[in-house]
């Protein structure tokens, strides 16, 4: 087919010509249309697949997700009083739509009935250790002691302000009730008075901005922090060191670096295959082998947007790799026409291992559709269809490009030049790098955790160390998570985790909103013990009567204390904390199906902070076992993609295999040349993971990118040299697998340059394997031939 269509184009090469171009300019306006997404998201699997995307998911709704923490650091010229003066003008100057609260200082506004608020709680709050206080605070020394502090308190200028407190509070028990507010303190590093965030040297403020931008978001972010730095310009003197920690930060690191390794991999492979072109083939026209494959990127870019709404500006640096793979196709048309002239006979040869070839690469990117990452998905589609046009072009265009006097002097520079066989030395190298190779295998391992995959600037790593050392481990801490259809139904939930921590670490730091706001059925189940509690103690409050009227005071000044204790208390909502000026406070740990706090809502979810180096084994298994209860840590996060990772792998690596192994099957139909075929590839993997494991590199979620690499890749150049083994291909096919094995370790090469750990991670582990595949290709395959087929082996 293909060798009748060169005979009815070569008649008419303008046609060709126009063709080209306007399939140049569709794809071009493919690549500008695309939309880019340069966030880890197309790292992670779909929601609907397992639990590590819904553990992503959760963990982006952490009351810390999308908040911008500053740290201010005076040196010693700067005073405690001074620092604080400029976080309050931080605040102040960050006073923008963009964000929704900002905070120097625990959310609490002291309203005027906060502490008679206070007592009215802690019936429907008190534990069990709290009642054990107040029999304490019951003893008659006890008593002797407090009311005469309670008469010192009245004879001062407050005592005015602090009498009928005092009268409905004799015993201070809303002491009691402050204390369960420690309980909603995330910051272990934090000394949260009313005046603000402060490190426990004192040398630290802490300014907590909450954003409206999504962390996904790039532009967002890059509005929100230019913001920020604006602020920071206007409020903060040189005189203080101001600290961001933000996962927007973060993103934009990722967006700016992946945009400056697509502009240096692109351009570094451009070039690097250029001048092997040049030196190598030492023509003008070879600058097609390179032109076409580029032009199929845009093509690919804009199928791949055909399926995904938006695509991974990694699948796009791909294409640098892709120049590698594709122009496979290009440069054996290309030697083959320079050695047998532009002929439909020449088509016709070429055809069938170039089809070959593209049909193994095909089909083992093909595997990557199962894959449950939505980047490893697009890299499938856009690879797929590069190979698909690439081959088109390479088989349709490129014969008419190649010109029509260049084959007699490359034929006749063949002829002079002795074909070299290769001998046994290289044999025994190749056993014995294998043998090296294979010694490293079983230190290869699987790492999932995302943040290798993620920029990490010195400077960001130093503000997230900053953060843990001054204000605790703010940003890591496990999230557990108590669903319900009701706030009422989540709280219910998260009384029983909390009972369940509680349990495992009593004395352990647990942020929990179920310190001051416990379910219906908790308050209640409070209350009646309260009750019972002071039932048996109306001796104790006799006393204080008694003890009351030695010192002075009337019969009837603490009557309102004693009758409301057995008087039913307000039930405790989002309501009654809002009076007191503790609604924020409470709502910051809470979330809604649409990730925001919320004040209701048919869908709720509450959540609580735990250390993670508490949550043992035996607790998490505790804790899921609770019906609406979820946990989601980091360490068990990355614990679970690496599991993912290396099931994939397994995967992927058989399914590819399997592939490749039935086309060859029905290619050769001979076992020994399907041996041949996959002993680059063999080589190639062997030596990659080898070198791997000895080198401590791990396999992340793009690693296993570079196993179908090699397989693809392996199986062509297999193919190439037994066709040249059989005699099918002239001698110009070592050549050709040579240079097309140097433009594509150009093309990887250039991935070593990218500052992205997923891009470089990429181009490392394939120039690994791409040099032992095409060693063996151009040395062992030939060795082999000759060994199984002495009478069929040809020069």
């Amino acid at each position: 087919m293909f060798a009748d269509l060169y005979t009815y184009l070569a008649l008419r090469p303008r046609r060709v010509m126009v063709g080209y171009l306007l399939f140049v300019l569709f794809s071009l306006s493919c690549l500008l249309l695309v939309e880019q997404q340069e966030n880890i998201e197309s790292l992670l699997p779909d929601s609907s697949q397992g639990t590590v995307r819904r553990d992503f998911d959760w963990l982006q709704k952490a009351p810390f997700a999308r908040k911008i923490l500053i740290d201010l650091y005076g040196d010693e010229s700067v005073t405690s009083q001074q620092l604080q003066q400029i976080s309050d003008a931080l605040v102040g100057a960050l006073d923008s739509p963009l964000f929704v609260e900002v905070l120097n200082g625990p959310p609490v506004e002291m309203a005027p009935n906060f502490f008679s608020s206070l007592s009215q709680a802690l019936p429907r709050l008190a534990t069990a250790e709290d009642l054990q206080q107040i029999d304490q605070r019951l003893q008659p020394q006890m008593l002797q002691r407090r009311l005469q502090q309670i008469k010192e308190q009245l004879l001062t200028p407050q005592g005015w302000w602090t009498k009928q407190q005092l009268q409905h509070d004799p015993l201070a028990l809303w002491q009691l009730t402050a204390g369960h507010l420690r309980q909603l303190n995330p910051m272990a590093g934090a000394q949260t008075t009313q005046r603000g965030f402060i490190s426990a040297d004192g040398r630290h403020r802490l300014v907590v901005a909450d954003s409206t931008i999504d962390i996904g978001d790039v532009q967002g972010s890059e509005r929100l922090l230019a913001t920020v730095q604006q602020a920071l310009v206007k409020a903060v003197p040189s005189t203080v060191t101001a600290t961001v920690v933000s996962g927007h930060l973060y993103t934009l690191a990722n967006a700016h670096t992946i945009q400056r390794d697509l502009r240096v991999v692109l351009g570094a492979a451009t070039v690097a295959i250029i001048l092997i072109f040049i030196v190598l083939l030492r023509s003008r026209r070879a600058l097609y082998v390179f032109i076409l494959p580029a032009s199929v990127l845009g093509v690919a870019a804009g199928t791949v947007a055909l399926f995904f709404p938006t695509v991974s500006g990694i699948t796009i640096g791909f294409g640098a790799v892709l120049l590698g793979i594709t122009v496979d196709f290009t440069l054996h048309v290309f030697f083959a026409v320079r050695d047998v002239g532009p002929t439909a006979r020449a088509v016709q040869l070429l055809s069938r291992p170039l089809i070959g070839g593209a049909l193994t690469s095909f089909l083992a990117f093909s595997v990557l559709l199962r894959s449950t990452l939505p980047g490893q998905r697009q890299l499938a589609v856009f690879s797929m269809t590069a190979i698909v046009v690439a081959l088109i072009l390479a088989l349709v265009v490129m014969p008419h490009l190649c010109g029509r006097g260049d084959h007699a002097m490359a034929s006749m520079a063949e002829g002079r030049r002795p074909h070299k066989k290769p001998g046994r030395i290289a044999m025994w190298i190749w056993l014995l790098v294998l043998a090296l190779s294979a010694g490293g295998l079983g230190r290869l391992q699987f790492d999932g955790d995302l943040r290798r995959l993620s920029v990490a600037t010195p400077a960001l790593q130093h503000g997230e160390q900053l953060l843990q050392q001054v204000w605790g481990n703010v940003r890591g801490q496990a999230l557990l998570f108590a669903r319900g259809t009701t706030l009422d139904e989540a709280l219910q939930v998260n009384d029983t985790m909390f009972q369940q921590v509680r349990q495992s670490h009593p004395d352990s730091p647990f942020v929990s909103v179920a310190a001051l706001l416990p379910s219906r059925e908790q308050q209640q189940h409070n209350e009646q013990r309260w009750l019972v509690f002071w039932a048996q103690r109306q001796d104790a409050l006799t006393r204080l009567t008694q003890l009351a009227a030695e010192q002075g005071f009337s019969a009837t000044a603490f009557s309102s204390f004693v009758d409301g204790l057995a008087a039913p208390s307000p039930p405790l909502d989002l309501p009654f904390w809002k009076k007191a000026g503790l609604d924020a406070l409470i709502d910051g740990l809470m979330i809604n199906g649409d990730g925001k706090s919320t004040m209701g809502g048919s869908e709720v979810a509450v959540v609580s902070l735990l250390d993670e180096s508490q949550l043992t084994d035996e607790l998490r298994r505790n804790l899921e076992k609770i019906p609406g209860a979820l946990v989601v840590a980091q360490g068990n996060f990355r614990q679970q993609l690496s599991g993912q990772v290396a099931a994939d792998f397994r995967t992927f690596i058989f399914s590819a295999m399997m592939v490749v192994c039935a086309v060859l099957l029905l290619w050769y139909r001979r076992l020994k040349m399907i041996v041949l075929a996959l002993l680059p590839v063999g080589s190639g993997l062997l030596f990659m993971f080898g070198c791997m494991g000895w080198a401590g590199l791990s396999f992340n979620l793009f690693n296993v990118i570079a196993a179908i690499l090699i397989i693809g890749l392996g199986v062509d150049y297999g193919i190439f040299m037994l066709n040249r083994c059989q005699g099918l291909g002239g001698r110009h096919t070592d050549r050709a697998v040579l240079v097309s094995a140097l433009t594509t370790i150009a093309g990887f090469g250039s991935l070593a340059l990218a500052r992205h750990p997923a891009m470089y991670s990429i181009g490392v582990t394939v120039l690994l394997g791409i040099s032992a595949a095409v060693f063996t290709a151009l040395t062992i395959v030939p060795l082999g031939y000759r060994w199984l087929y002495p009478l069929a082996a040809k020069d």
